[in-house]
């Protein structure tokens, strides 16, 4: 065969050159496409950023409620309450609350009172529970009111303008323009007073501030408590906002106030006005007053009894303050009253000294 038979390569060596030439001119007008579309959402994009940084108003970038932009400040100290409290007192707050009113002049509480109030506010945290002082001026940096304020959200300290506070009320007359303050059991009756006239204007609870607090006390309503099945107490109460029952009783105080009995503006006014919602005795005062020495009796190391009052029905012992304020308890003793401050106000029990 001779050579220039034989074919080396394709037969038309030409159509290689035009192939590629084709793919690429294809390849450019593909890629200039692509240009013109960036190009294009380029300048678009040229077109809102200046819109948006030099002319349109700045636009946050989500919602912030005004009150979440403010800056955060320390909660107030009870030294200082909010204002609403000082001139409105406005307690007509959602869901149950309770008042305990410190009347002495005092603008803190002992170790005691602490404990009482404590073991309200543990046993029913759904509770707002209100101490009220009757002086403006509270001692919030006092050991027993900050720990309080520190180990439980449900209690409010709040010292009150008592002029204030009585304006427009029933009792505002005899508050300001009787004698009362003479009568030798004066600061008891104010108690009394005040009692009504705050469950007469806002409705809840209201407890003295010696009682230890054992169990919940929210399952009972509209209730006095008695302390010998007999005499109704004043120093356990719930009426419901707008309850008669309130209203009968400040009438009552009014009308019959008697300066020189001391019992007859509290406990006495009851038995005038009620004829139902006692609790019995065993709710709060299990131990009746000639027998408040057994809250303070040193028992053995290995008496583990329970004593007979403490049954399932006591929501509150009734410790008789009034008589029993000047007998020892002791940290580490055996005493009842120190097992129930332990189990029952655990945070004030902490600070308390050996002998309070």
């Amino acid at each position: 065969m001779e050579s220039k038979d034989v074919v080396i390569g394709h037969p038309k060596p030409g159509w290689r050159f035009s192939s590629w030439k084709r793919i690429w001119l294809k390849r450019r007008t593909n890629i200039n496409h692509e240009r013109a579309f960036l190009l294009m959402f380029g300048s678009a994009g040229l077109v809102i950023f200046v819109y948006n940084a030099l002319i349109a108003p700045p636009i946050p970038l989500c919602f912030v409620p005004d009150d979440l932009t403010t800056t955060h400040r320390p909660p107030s100290q009870p030294s200082d309450p909010p204002r609403e409290f000082k001139r409105n007192y406005d307690f007509l707050s959602e869901g149950d609350k309770a008042f305990v009113w410190e009347t002495a002049g005092n603008d803190t509480l002992d170790i005691r009172q602490a404990c009482a109030l404590e073991s309200l506010a543990l046993h029913n945290p759904s509770v707002t529970v209100y101490m009220l002082f009757s002086k403006e001026r509270v001692n919030g940096s006092s050991i027993t009111l900050r720990t309080l304020s520190e180990n439980y959200k449900n209690i409010r300290i709040v010292g009150i303008n008592m002029d204030s506070f009585m304006t427009g009320s029933p009792l505002e007359h005899w508050y300001k323009f009787t004698d009362w303050r003479k009568g030798p059991f004066n600061i008891s009756h104010f108690s009394d007073a005040l009692r009504f006239a705050t469950l007469s204007k806002y409705g809840g609870y209201y407890f003295d501030l010696d009682i230890i607090h054992l169990q919940p006390v929210t399952y009972y309503r509209n209730f006095f408590a008695t302390e010998d099945g007999i005499i109704v107490s004043a120093g356990a109460i719930h009426a419901d906002y707008g309850h008669p029952i309130m209203q009968l009783a400040i009438s009552d105080f009014v009308v019959n106030y008697r300066p020189d009995v001391w019992g007859h503006n509290g406990p006495a006014l009851l038995g005038r006005v009620i004829t139902k919602c006692v609790l019995p005795n065993a709710s709060f005062y299990p131990v009746h007053y000639p027998r408040w020495r057994e809250f303070f009796h040193q028992r053995a190391p290995n008496d583990t009894m329970k004593p007979d009052w403490l049954t399932r029905e006591v929501i509150g012992l009734h410790v008789w303050n009034k008589i029993s304020c000047k007998e020892p308890v002791y940290r580490n003793s055996t005493q009842y009253y120190t097992q129930l401050a332990r189990a029952h106000c655990p945070a004030i029990f902490s600070i308390a000294p050996d002998v309070f």
